[in-house]
């Protein structure tokens, strides 16, 4: 066993490594987007003005779920409650922005008290969504997010920023009211002096509200990256090296939240 990352497997759990009664994981859940979208018609796309949106089936889509994998258990048992916490946790970011309040005061509620399993099982969810997105992009299974994820460890690794999505705020300025919701894959920063991966990043928007979220490691971590798991190492450094050539614009980094 690794001490940073295990290798990533088709056939087996991104979050446990097991390879009993494997199934699918929503990147956005399928009972908020039928709160958002309710029976609407929904488009997929990046919305960037140069790609054409295409049709979703519904919340169920599979054009919804990661193509990673994870076990029945880890999808049920294990991360039922961060998924239900999250729900409620949702509704009262929503409601703390709708009123034009700072999203991130709802850490000031009680039941977010530091260490509390409330706050604990927001945290979880997000590690779930992470490690999936790694493992999307053919990436190693970080073990530390990983075990935090499923409740076998309680040492949070995960930082979290809430902000309103400025995509959502273009849209509602030119349209009005509107209904949306996203993800923002995978982001691998890499460190200018040491050429090492040193974070993996995502996001997720739903409505107005969107949840940026990221672990940070060490050159220790970078380096096994580069030695044991060579093949994503060196589908990160190309993007460092293609991110360097054609930077990105204020408005991309906006957008992404970097």
């Amino acid at each position: 066993m690794g001490i940073f990352f295990e290798p990533y497997q088709a056939d087996r759990c991104c979050l446990c490594g097991s390879s009993e009664s494997l199934t699918g994981e929503h990147k956005v859940k399928a009972s908020v987007l039928r709160n958002i979208f309710g029976k609407d018609s929904m488009v997929i796309g990046s919305f960037d003005g140069t790609s054409t949106p295409r049709s979703a089936q519904g919340p169920k889509s599979q054009a919804f779920h990661f193509a990673a994998r994870i076990c029945a258990s880890c999808n049920s048992t294990q991360t039922q409650a961060p998924d239900h916490e999250f729900d409620r946790f949702h509704a009262l970011v929503s409601e703390l922005l709708s009123q034009g309040k700072a999203p991130e005061s709802v850490f000031s509620l009680p039941q977010y008290d530091l260490h509390s399993a409330p706050y604990l099982n927001v945290f979880r969810y997000f590690a779930k969504l992470l490690c999936c997105h790694v493992a999307e992009s053919g990436g190693p299974r970080p073990l530390a997010v990983s075990e935090f994820a499923v409740g076998r460890a309680d040492r949070n690794t995960v930082f979290l920023h809430i902000d309103a999505d400025p995509t959502y705020e273009t849209f509602h300025e030119q349209f009005g009211e509107h209904k949306y919701a996203g993800h923002g894959g995978l982001i691998v920063p890499v460190d200018s002096k040491t050429q090492l991966p040193a974070s993996f990043r995502s996001s997720l928007t739903l409505g107005a509200v969107r949840y940026i979220f990221w672990v940070r490691f060490g050159a220790m971590a970078g380096i096994a990256l580069q030695v044991f798991h060579r093949a994503f190492f060196e589908k990160c450094e190309a993007a460092y090296r293609e991110a360097l050539t054609n930077p990105l614009s204020d408005d991309e980094r906006r957008r992404l939240g970097i």
